[in-house]
């Protein structure tokens, strides 16, 4: 199973991206995008074109960090994605989509 550190380290790197119009909390906060059970975001319905950047920046690097995890742990990349959903879910249940 995933270490408890690595999870939450890993989970402080998506809070912010610099490169971004918005930050991905703002995002979440505003309800503009939602965190999926497999471990990525999508925009809201109607927030499509407005968080398009944010989301495939945000997917982007989740996918490596998912991928880098795997290879550590002798994990497949999408059950980390889902593990790191699942402990979030557990913390913040309103960021996810419905």
């Amino acid at each position: 199973m995933l270490k408890q550190f690595t999870v939450l380290m890993t989970l402080g790197s998506f809070l912010v991206l610099p490169a971004a119009a918005i930050s991905l909390s703002d995002a979440l906060a505003a309800k503009k995008v939602c965190e999926r059970a497999d471990g990525y975001i999508q925009a809201t319905p109607g927030n499509e074109g407005e968080v398009a950047g944010l989301v495939g920046e945000v997917n982007a690097k989740r996918t490596g960090v998912y991928s880098d995890i795997a290879a550590k742990e002798g994990l497949d990349p999408a059950a980390v994605g889902v593990a790191m959903a699942e402990q979030e879910k557990a913390a913040n249940p309103g960021k996810f989509c419905r």
